[in-house]
């Protein structure tokens, strides 16, 4: 009884770990390219973005383009802010990407997170 409940308290916690994924993550001051990671559909971006210093009042611009990797194919801005911010964007796309990260007078961070599709279900019921 007791080997029953443990695989079954094991494979709830595998179910909640298979909701989000880490793929990679990037951050930075400026503009640049990154590197190519693979994510397959459903995936999530995370983002957020600052002024490097707390007294910085310069005006902050932050977007970021997403091609694919192999033939630089442009597949669309996903994120533009100015200011502060963070946010996250719902991507159904799968493939090897690269994101083109354009930061004026910005500090920024990115995840690309693999979710599965029950989370992703939720992200657009949310978003309607």
């Amino acid at each position: 009884m007791i080997r029953v409940l443990s695989l079954l308290a094991l494979l709830c916690a595998g179910n909640a770990a298979l909701a989000e994924l880490v793929i990679r993550e990037f951050h930075g001051v400026g503009r640049t390219d990154t590197a190519a990671f693979n994510a397959r559909s459903p995936w999530l971006i995370e983002w957020s973005s600052r002024p490097p210093t707390a007294i910085d009042h310069k005006p902050a611009h932050f977007e970021v383009h997403l091609y694919e990797a192999g033939n630089h194919q442009y597949a669309g801005r996903v994120v533009q802010h100015g200011g502060t911010g963070s946010g996250n964007v719902l991507i159904e796309q799968s493939g090897r990407f690269f994101f083109r990260v354009q930061g004026q007078a910005t500090e920024w961070r990115l995840k690309a997170i693999q979710i599965d599709e029950d989370y992703a279900k939720r992200l657009r019921e949310t978003r309607r």
